[in-house]
């Protein structure tokens, strides 16, 4: 007899309400129009982007859209049909490429060590498939999908291990010290502050017109490293940015400013018009009023170091342009314009273009060329001839010469030309070429860099209209070449490792300054930094969560303090509400009261509970508790539990308890075994510790210099109690002085023995005594 499965029934469902819709942009690996059969698939989307999908078993090693799978390779029919319905709706999702791979590959896997269908499976054996492999983080996403559709109970929660650097399942002080460890150090911040100031100088007289103190500096040939890194931490200090993801697709503008009245006084905020990521469309993006001159004079600069480059980069997308059209905002200098006098109204070459831009202005302005070129002239010196002649004079068809180790070769290619595999990059595996040979070659290479996406490749920028256009002589990588384009996909590990030092190598930009090589700053922090900073100026949760582009305020808690239990300790800023505390009182609790304007502050996303002495910060709709204890107030000790200061219904449920777990103890040591039972004693001394912890929260929740309302809760790894006042939105730590457990067991023992209470019985069981 069938047993009648509603969410096997949903995922039928499902699936043939999918199969009703036409396959639009899918190949199979023949090329051809794929269907649902198909053991592997392409989907191209409208950016010409694609994204390959296997359906399947563990019998192939590393397969691959190319390998040839047979029946014996296939998921099972339900399974398969499962996984390709996921499938389009992740592909529907504003998130990158590589991001929807990861979670329909990592489903892939959990079906194939399931091995029956996921509706049909207990949580153990869920649980079992998920331990099984060696990456499950993206799975989260696949289970929430069940759930949404119904197809997978509510109640089946597995568990999916996190990154091990998360701290999420940490609490107390581990998780503070993890926290901690996610915002930058000062000293590294005032380092790049300093060195900022010196990359991009002031303006003089504080006049932005005057630019003098930055002319040599913004020569085509200097390196723009620098100043490219002081640039993004200068933008990533003034918003909550994916660095990565956003900050290199901007476009070459100055801060904007808005203007308006708001209750009688004028109120300006200032912007920049940003490229959206996760889904999210282009915005206006709000920068912080402090930062202001600091990041509109690093965009000014950034702007004038970059135009060469989107010059190259206009060029190199349509070379018959107008000289006029080329140059764009970009002024030659008089000595470049004296050498050649171009016509602005008619095309260039790409020599002539290189020495108007300025890029061979640290050399004598001559090219190498073969002998039989017209105009050529041998250079003075020892060893072969060497034939030369002015940039300004080469016509398209003149031979350059390209020999190893020539510092005119190194000249034009930014490297020495020492083995085969650099001929082949950069001069396409020839000594000579035409100078149009040459300019076409380049422009070839150049080609895949005009459309310029970011690192994940969900986004990108018209190289000719981006704010961080840098050819590789710029940034001073390994290759000095001055007419390729630095991908601005590229640009993040750069920001990346020039602020953690990955490369042995190569030094920091803290080391290249003078700082110590133990300065660094993962680029990350300065997100983490500036949702702490929005949140300890007073900033609502749901305005940084719309500032940094989050859908929920969640995800922001996760940003200011990582884990539940430390979203107690900021639950000032979150629930605190003008409204008098009378006026709360009187209609509701001051327990009650709090827990509701925590739920409402976060929209109720993450929703708290109330229990006997308190409220829990933990989502227990989403994550079960499993704190346990042997007290009759279940969740007092908990480090997810928040108190409330005079609570007295909480607090005379505390004493009640507290007289209980003393007379356990008593119970405990008058037993027969208690002398010689190691297990007894181990559980005295926890339950000891455990006791006279919660008599020191008695007495501070009854504390008079306590303000009423105050936030309470433990840090019990530390010793310690967080007490946050609402009204001064301040925070104090309080280290309990507790007696030693274990003197208390000895003391304990000692009674036992001769059933009489000695001095020290008395002493430590004293302690527990009324309040």
């Amino acid at each position: 007899m069938s047993i009648i499965n509603r969410y096997v029934d949903n995922q039928r469902a499902y699936v043939a309400k999918k199969q009703a819709q036409p396959l639009i942009g899918f190949t199979n690996a023949q090329g051809e129009h794929a269907s649902w059969n198909d053991i592997a698939v392409t989907f191209t989307d409208s950016d010409n982007k694609h994204i390959n999908t296997l359906f399947c078993n563990l019998n192939r090693n590393k397969p691959s859209i190319g390998t040839h799978f047979t029946d014996d390779d296939r998921l099972k029919p339900e399974t398969h049909d499962l996984l390709f319905a996921y499938m389009l709706d992740l592909l529907n999702e504003g998130v990158s490429k590589a991001n929807k791979q990861s979670k329909i590959t990592t489903a892939r896997y959990f079906l194939c060590h399931l091995d029956k269908n996921v509706a049909t499976a207990t949580l153990d054996e869920i649980q079992h498939a998920i331990d099984s492999m060696k990456n499950s983080a993206s799975l989260q996403s696949f289970i929430d999908w069940l759930h949404e559709h119904k197809m997978l109970a509510k109640s089946c929660q597995p568990y999916i291990s996190t990154p091990a650097d998360s701290t999420r399942s940490k609490s107390g002080d581990d998780a503070l010290d993890a926290e901690q460890k996610k915002l930058p150090s000062e000293t590294a911040l005032l380092a790049l502050g300093a060195i900022f100031y010196d990359v991009i100088p002031p303006y003089q007289d504080d006049n932005k017109e005057n630019i003098d103190a930055w002319q040599p500096l913004l020569s085509s040939t200097q390196n723009q490293r620098d100043s490219f890194i002081c640039t993004m931490t200068a933008l990533g200090m003034a918003s909550p940015n994916r660095i990565g993801a956003e900050q290199v697709l901007l476009t070459p503008q100055r801060i904007q400013r808005h203007t308006q009245v708001v209750e009688g006084q004028e109120k300006t905020v200032h912007y920049l018009n940003w490229r959206g990521s996760k889904g999210y469309k282009d915005n206006q993006n709000h920068i912080n009023a402090e930062m202001v001159d600091s990041l509109d004079r690093a965009m000014h600069y950034t702007i004038l170091a970059t135009e060469p480059t989107r010059a190259l980069a206009r060029f190199y997308r349509k070379p018959a342009r107008t000289l006029k059209e080329v140059l764009g905002e970009f002024k030659p200098s008089d000595e470049n314009l004296a050498l050649i006098r171009p016509s602005m109204n008619k095309s260039t070459n790409l020599l002539h273009l290189g020495l108007l831009l300025g890029l061979f202005d640290d050399s004598d302005k001559y090219a190498r060329v073969t002998p039989t070129t017209k105009g050529a002239k041998r250079k003075k010196g020892k060893g072969p001839a060497k034939f030369i002649k002015p940039i300004a004079q080469l016509e398209a068809f003149d031979t350059l010469s390209f020999k190893s180790h020539c510092p005119y070769t190194y000249m034009l290619t930014g490297c020495s030309l020492a083995i085969p595999a650099q001929y082949s990059n950069y001069t396409g595996g020839k000594q000579e070429l035409t100078v149009a040979e040459f300019q076409n070659f380049i422009i070839e290479k150049n080609q895949y860099q005009l459309k310029g996406y970011n690192k994940s490749q969900s986004k990108y920028a018209d190289f000719d209209n981006a704010l961080f256009a840098y050819t590789e002589k710029q940034l001073s990588g390994r290759v000095k070449n001055p007419f390729l384009l630095a991908p601005i996909s590229s640009l993040s590990f750069l920001f990346s490792d020039d602020l953690i030092k990955v490369a042995k190598t190569r030094p920091s930009i803290f080391e290249r300054h003078g700082f110590s090589s133990s300065f660094l700053l993962k680029p990350h922090q300065l997100r983490h930094w500036q949702n702490d900073y929005l949140a300890k100026k007073g900033l609502p949760h749901h305005l940084i969560s719309m500032l940094s582009g989050r859908k929920s305020a969640e995800q922001t808690l996760t940003y200011i303090h990582t884990t539940d239990a430390q979203n107690a300790s900021v639950i000032c800023d979150i629930s605190f509400s003008n409204e008098l505390a009378s006026n709360v009182e009187e209609k509701v609790s001051r327990r009650l009261a709090t827990m509701n304007q925590y739920n409402e502050a976060i929209d109720n996303e993450t929703p708290t509970f109330v229990h006997e002495s308190g409220f829990c910060t933990q989502n227990l709709a989403l994550s079960p508790c499993t704190y346990m204890t042997e007290f009759e107030t279940q969740c007092t000790l908990c480090p997810s539990s928040c108190h409330v200061a005079h609570d007295s219904d909480a607090i005379d449920l505390l004493q009640k308890d507290l007289k209980v777990q003393t007379h356990n103890l008593g119970n405990v040591q008058e037993a027969i075994n208690f002398e010689t039972s190691k297990g007894m004693q181990e559980w005295y001394r926890t339950h000891y510790r455990n006791t006279c912890m919660l008599k020191k929260l008695i007495e501070v929740l009854s504390d008079d210099t306590i303000e009423e309302g105050s936030m309470v809760r433990f840090l019990t790894r530390s010793n310690s109690m967080r007490i946050t006042n609402l009204d001064t939105k301040t925070v104090e730590e309080r280290k309990l002085a507790l007696p030693n457990a274990e003197q208390a067991l000895q003391a304990a023992i000692e009674a036992n023995k001769d059933k009489s209470k000695d001095e020290a019985t008395n002493n430590f069981l004293g302690f527990l005594g009324s309040l």
